[in-house]
C-alpha cells in the first residue's frame, strides 16, 4: 500500500495524511476498509500494556494475564482495572487499591504479577511500627490492635497468598524486606523459608534465589533483635546453598553491634569473618568492632584489636584512630587518647573535627581541663570549626574540676567541747583558677560563633557555677537558656547548688517552685540540693516541711529519702534551736528506720550491738536517743533480756562525742567503758543499762 511505504513512520499517522491523495479505485478500496479493521484492533486496550513504574518488579512470563481460556469481557476489563490500581498506588491511595483488587481478584479476573508487585510494595513502605521483638510471635503479628492504621504489611502477606502459582521471587522479597523494617525478625525468617522452599530446595547449590541482599536482610533483623543463635544458624544455611557472606554482609551486622555497644557479639561476629573463606577483613571490619567495644566501656578490648590492626600493616585511617581515641576517653585514659592524636599527625593522618573533639572528651573525663582548652585553642588556630559536641565537653571538663574543688569548700564539723564550726577550704588554688569564668567564656564564644548551645551546654556552665557558689552568674544562665531551650532537671538543680553554697535559701526555694511551674517533677537530686540549701542557711522548719513532702510522694515519682536527705535533715534540726527542733529529729530518724534508710534489720547490727562509725555526728547523736528509746520499750514490754551494750564508733571523735550524748542528754545519765581490746567500742554495762531502763519507768 502507498499509506505504508515510508519506514519507520507511524501506521496511523501515515494514514491519515494519505487518505487525501487517494484515488478510490475498488482495489484500494477493499486495502483502505482492510486497513481500517487493523487499525481499530490495534487501538483497542487488549493490545495496550498497562503502565508500570520502574520500581516495580520485573515481569515474569508465567504471569500473563492473557491466556486463551480468557472470555473477551475479561481480555478488556483486567488491563483497565490493572492500570486503576497501579493508578491508585502512585496517587496514594492505597486502600483504595487493595479494595479494586480484591473485587477484581474476587471477580475472577487474572491480575499481572506487576500489578500485585506495585501494591504488595506500597503495603510494605507504608508507616513503620516497630515491635518488641522479644514478644512478637505469629499468634499476635495479625492482630488489629497492635498494627498502626496505616501499616499495610498484613494486607501485603495477604496479597502474596492470593498470587497463588503465579507468585514470584521478588513478592517474597518485598515482604522479607517490610518485616525486617518493623522488627518482626519472626515473620522475616518465616517467609524466608517459604520462598526457598518455593524456590528451591536448601541443597540445590546452583540456585540463585533467595540472594545474598536477601540473607542479609533477613540476618540484620536477627542482630538488631539480638537473636545471634538464628543469625549463626542462617549463616550455616547460607553456606550449604552455596551463598556465601561477603565482607560487605559482616560489615553489616558489625555496624548495628557497634551502634548497640554488643561488643562481644562483635568480636565474635569479625572472628567467622577471619575465618570465613575468601573474605579478608578490611579497615572497616575492624573500626566497627572498636567501636562496638568503645560504647561497651570495654577500653582494654578495643586498643587490643587496634594493636592487632597495626600489626597486620593495614592502612590506618582518621576514623580508626579516632574511635580507638573514643575508647581511651570512655576508659579515662586521656594520655593515650592525646598520644593517639601525636601519633595521627606523625603518619601523616590529618586529624578531624570529630578527633579533637574526643581528645577534649578524654581530657574533660581525666579532670584535665587545661589540656582540653588548649586542644581548643589548637582548633582555632588551624581554622577548625569548633562544634556543639566539642564545646560541651570542654565546659563539662571544667564543671568536674569544679565539683571535685568544691569538696574542699565550706563544711560544718564538729568540735568536742566546742560544738559546731565553719570550715574553709584549705585549696587556695579553687579561687586562683576561676574555672566558672572559663565555663562562661566558652558559652559566650560559642553565642559568637553560631554555635548552637542546648540544654547540656547550660547545664554544664550551671554546674560549673554552682561548684563555686556563683549563684548570681546560674540565675543569668537560666534566664540566657529559657531564650533558647527549655531548662532540665539537672540546670534547675545546679542552680539551687550554686544557691546553696552561697546560702541563699529564698532564691534557691523560687528556682525549686519555677521547675515544678514548668511541668517538671523535682526528683532526688533537686529536693536534696534544695534541703541542702536550707542546711547551709540554717532553715530548720523549711527543710522539716520538705522532708515530710518527700515521705507523702508517691514512691513511684522516684523521690523516696536517702541517706543524703537523711544526713542533710538530720544535721539542720541539730543545729536548730528548742526543743521542737529535737523533736522534730527524733521523728525524723524514726521515720528513716521505718523506710530501712538506717539501722536496717539485714545488717550486722544487733539489738546489742549497733555501729555508728560511718553516721555523721548528728545522726549518731539522735541514733543513740532512738536507740536507747527501742531498748527501754523493748525491756519495758518483756521483749528483751538486758545485757551488756556495745556501740561500734570507730577510734577517732566519734567516740568521745558519742560518749558525752549518753553521758549528758539520757536521763538517767548512761556511763560507758572503752574495752582493752577494743579501742573503737564504747560498752554500756548490764547493770548500767538496767538503771537506765528503770529511770525511763519512772
Amino acid at each position: 500500500l502507498n499509506c505504508c511505504d515510508h519506514e519507520g513512520a507511524d501506521t496511523t499517522t501515515k494514514f491519515t495524511h494519505q487518505v487525501p491523495m487517494i484515488r478510490m479505485t475498488p482495489n484500494r478500496r477493499t486495502a483502505f476498509l482492510l486497513l481500517a479493521v487493523v487499525s481499530v484492533i490495534l487501538s483497542t486496550e487488549a493490545f495496550q500494556t498497562s503502565p508500570i513504574t520502574t520500581k516495580s518488579v520485573s515481569r515474569n512470563p508465567s504471569c500473563r494475564f492473557t491466556s486463551e481460556h480468557q472470555t473477551d469481557s475479561q481480555a478488556s476489563s483486567s488491563p483497565s482495572s490493572s492500570r486503576s490500581i497501579v493508578s491508585s498506588v502512585e496517587n496514594g491511595n492505597l486502600d483504595d487499591a487493595l479494595s479494586m483488587l480484591q473485587n477484581v481478584d474476587g471477580g475472577g479476573d487474572s491480575i499481572p504479577a506487576s500489578t500485585y508487585h506495585a501494591v504488595i510494595e506500597a503495603c510494605c513502605a507504608g508507616k513503620v511500627e516497630r515491635h518488641n521483638n522479644k514478644k512478637y510471635n505469629k499468634n499476635n503479628s495479625s492482630s488489629n490492635n497492635n498494627k498502626s492504621a496505616m501499616d499495610k504489611i498484613n494486607e501485603a502477606a495477604d496479597l502474596l497468598t492470593a498470587m497463588g502459582e503465579e507468585v514470584t521471587s521478588h513478592a517474597y522479597e518485598t515482604l522479607i524486606s517490610g518485616y525486617a523494617r518493623r522488627g518482626r525478625w519472626q515473620d522475616a525468617y518465616r517467609t524466608l523459608a517459604a520462598l526457598e522452599e518455593k524456590f528451591g530446595s536448601s541443597d540445590e547449590k546452583d540456585n540463585d534465589v533467595p540472594s545474598l541482599n536477601v540473607y542479609q536482610t533477613v540476618l540484620i533483623a536477627f542482630v538488631e533483635a539480638g537473636e545471634y543463635d538464628h543469625m549463626n544458624s542462617l549463616l550455616t544455611r547460607m553456606r550449604r546453598r552455596g551463598v556465601r557472606p561477603t565482607v560487605f554482609t559482616y560489615n553489616s551486622l558489625l555496624k548495628i553491634c557497634a551502634q548497640t555497644a554488643r561488643w562481644r557479639e562483635a568480636v565474635s561476629i569479625l572472628s567467622q569473618c577471619q575465618r570465613e573463606p575468601g573474605v579478608n577483613p578490611d579497615l572497616v571490619t575492624f573500626t566497627s568492632t572498636i567501636r562496638a567495644c568503645a560504647r561497651a566501656r570495654k577500653t582494654d578490648k578495643a586498643m587490643e584489636i587496634f594493636r592487632v590492626v597495626k600489626d597486620m600493616g593495614v592502612k590506618m585511617d582518621v576514623y580508626c584512630y579516632t574511635t580507638a581515641m573514643d575508647a581511651c576517653a570512655k576508659g579515662r585514659r586521656w594520655k593515650v587518647a592525646l598520644s593517639l592524636l601525636d601519633e595521627m599527625k606523625e603518619k601523616g593522618i590529618e586529624p578531624n573535627e570529630v578527633s579533637y573533639g574526643v581528645a577534649v572528651s578524654a581530657c574533660g573525663n581525666g579532670g584535665q581541663w587545661e589540656k582540653a582548652l588548649e586542644l581548643l585553642e589548637q582548633m582555632r588556630k588551624e581554622n577548625m570549626k569548633i562544634n556543639t559536641i566539642t564545646y560541651n565537653s570542654a565546659i563539662a571538663a571544667l564543671a568536674k574540676a569544679a565539683r571535685s574543688e568544691s569538696r574542699q569548700q565550706r563544711r560544718y564539723d564538729y568540735k568536742p567541747g566546742g560544738g559546731w564550726s565553719k570550715v574553709e577550704s584549705s585549696n587556695p588554688s579553687y579561687n586562683d583558677n576561676d574555672l566558672w569564668k572559663k565555663a562562661l567564656d566558652l558559652v559566650d564564644c560559642m553565642e559568637k560563633e553560631g554555635v548552637r548551645r542546648d540544654s547540656f551546654t547550660f547545664s554544664s556552665a550551671i554546674s560549673t557555677c554552682g561548684a563555686a557558689g556563683r549563684w548570681q552568674e546560674s540565675l543569668d544562665l537560666i534566664d540566657a537558656m529559657k531564650r533558647v531551650t527549655k531548662p532540665n532537671k539537672i540546670a534547675y538543680t545546679s542552680a539551687i547548688t550554686a544557691c546553696a553554697n552561697s546560702e541563699k535559701w529564698e532564691p534557691a526555694f523560687e528556682l525549686f517552685n519555677d521547675m515544678k511551674n514548668d511541668g517538671l517533677q523535682p526528683d532526688l537530686v533537686a529536693y536534696n540540693a534544695l534541703i541542702n540549701a536550707g542546711t547551709m542557711s540554717n532553715q530548720p522548719e523549711q527543710v522539716f516541711d520538705l522532708w515530710v513532702e518527700m515521705c507523702k510522694t508517691d514512691k513511684r515519682e522516684k523521690v523516696s529519702p536517702d541517706i543524703v536527705t537523711l544526713t542533710e535533715v538530720i544535721a539542720t534540726l541539730d543545729r536548730g534551736i528548742g526543743k521542737i527542733n529535737r523533736e522534730r529529729a527524733d521523728k525524723v530518724f524514726a521515720e528513716a528506720v521505718s523506710r530501712g534508710i538506717i539501722l536496717k534489720e539485714d545488717s550486722l547490727d544487733s539489738s546489742w550491738e549497733v555501729d555508728l562509725s560511718r553516721m555523721s555526728f548528728p545522726v549518731a547523736r539522735a541514733a543513740c536517743r532512738f536507740i536507747f528509746r527501742r531498748i527501754a520499750n523493748a525491756a519495758k514490754n518483756g521483749d528483751l533480756d538486758v545485757k551488756d551494750f556495745s556501740l561500734i564508733t570507730g577510734a577517732s571523735k566519734m567516740r568521745e562525742y558519742v560518749r558525752e550524748v549518753l553521758r549528758d542528754e539520757l536521763k538517767p545519765a548512761v556511763f560507758c567503758v572503752v574495752p582493752k581490746l577494743e579501742q573503737g567500742t564504747l560498752q554500756v554495762k548490764e547493770k548500767v543499762m538496767r538503771n537506765y531502763i528503770a529511770g525511763q519507768s519512772d
